[in-house]
């Protein structure tokens, strides 16, 4: 289907903006905490929540950077949870490489 209009259009590389891999390790090392009851005992004002929101839609990752972010993300919090349920021998058997 592309093929019809391929001429049409200019393929350009993909570029990325900026290295998302501190944000991706950021959120699963949270998840990890709050799974294994490490984070706050209280959760912050609503306001805070608010803020974080605003400040992460302002700086976070955008556009095609934040579906990459989430395929990383995700890849990586399912492996975790792989591990953890099937034990490190059947990994294999369910993550491919």
């Amino acid at each position: 289907m592309i093929d019809l209009v391929r001429y049409d259009m200019d393929v350009l590389p993909s570029t990325y903006y900026s290295d998302r891999r501190p944000f991706v390790m950021q959120t699963v090392v949270a998840d990890d905490d709050t799974e294994f009851g490490l984070g706050p005992e209280k959760p912050a004002p609503r306001f805070v929540h608010k803020l974080v929101v605003w400040l992460l839609a302002k700086i976070g990752p955008k556009g095609k950077e934040f579906g990459i972010y989430s395929l990383e993300y995700y890849t990586i919090r399912n492996s975790l949870c792989v591990n953890r349920v099937c034990g490190v021998e059947r990994v294999s058997e369910h993550i491919p490489e």
